[in-house]
């Protein structure tokens, strides 16, 4: 276990917010940035982004699998961000923990195939689950990599970096200057603890922000924002209501409903932000 501060603001200071899995979860009483104190260390948080088993008082396992309604709510988010940017020959994305490809297919269909997309996993039934599918998929240490790309994308990793300042800051040079920086995370941090959304899957996520907190470090690490758009955390199509509604029947499953009951107090939980490199 490793004793952190804030990655953001650097403060030692800190206010118990929620424990599970034998985690804490912080508030840090200068920014408000929520964070995982101690964590495991950076060894053991490698291994189980590989293998996508997280230990604690219970280990679980967050593989999961393909889903086609994320490839779809992807399509039409591209679609409202990008237009017909995605259309020009020759231009590259790379889709940094890319998962079993639902961004990558979704853009091979917004950019005509004209798009060269390539996904880094390091979750090996992940890589697996996407190559299956024709994708250009694999793992590899992105410190050791010099390609440059004009699109970067992270969906749903930023919780999961141990800090993600210095993130940041190494995968700038993978992005050509003008480059797009696509993030996908939650703005959640300024939820208070009953509200927020359970369960908070500790270890695994390491720790959650804020909108500021998120633009506070894109510009630091030399982004400029060019757009932010936030969306309902759940879909509430009839697919997601009724795979919901089953789970309060399904032994060891834990039911979403009650955030879909409550949509206009999580309607823009889901906060995706396009930056672009200076």
């Amino acid at each position: 276990m490793k004793i952190v501060a804030c990655y953001n603001c650097k403060s030692d200071k800190s206010t118990f917010f929620a424990s599970e899995n034998g985690y804490t979860l912080v508030k840090c009483n200068t920014c408000g940035l929520l964070y995982v104190n101690p964590r495991p260390n950076d060894e053991e948080i490698k291994q189980a982004h590989k293998t996508g088993r997280h230990r604690g008082e219970t280990t679980f396992k967050v593989t999961g699998h393909y889903s086609p309604q994320r490839a779809s709510k992807l399509l039409k988010i591209l679609t409202q961000f990008f237009e017909k940017e995605l259309q020009a020959d020759y231009q590259s994305w790379l889709d940094i923990g890319c998962g079993h490809g639902e961004l990558l297919f979704a853009l091979s269909k917004v950019s005509n195939g004209k798009l060269i997309v390539k996904g880094l996993e390091p979750n090996i039934d992940k890589q697996k689950s996407a190559r299956q599918k024709g994708l250009d998929v694999s793992d590899f240490d992105l410190n050791q990599h010099v390609d440059e790309y004009d699109f970067i994308s992270l969906l749903n990793v930023y919780s999961h970096l141990p800090d993600p300042v210095e993130f940041f800051e190494s995968i700038k040079k993978n992005l050509k200057t003008g480059g797009k920086l696509f993030i996908e995370t939650g703005d959640t941090a300024n939820f208070a603890p009953g509200i927020h959304f359970r369960p908070l899957y500790l270890p695994d996520h390491l720790s959650f922000g804020t909108e500021k907190i998120v633009v506070d470090i894109l510009k630091r690490s030399g982004f400029e924002i060019v757009e932010i758009r936030k969306y309902p955390m759940l879909s509430s199509d009839l697919y997601t209501i009724a795979k919901e509604i089953i789970k309060l029947f399904w032994p060891h499953k834990r039911s979403s409903i009650r955030y879909l009951l409550n949509q206009q107090l999580y309607a823009e939980a889901d906060m995706f932000i396009l930056a672009q490199r200076l």
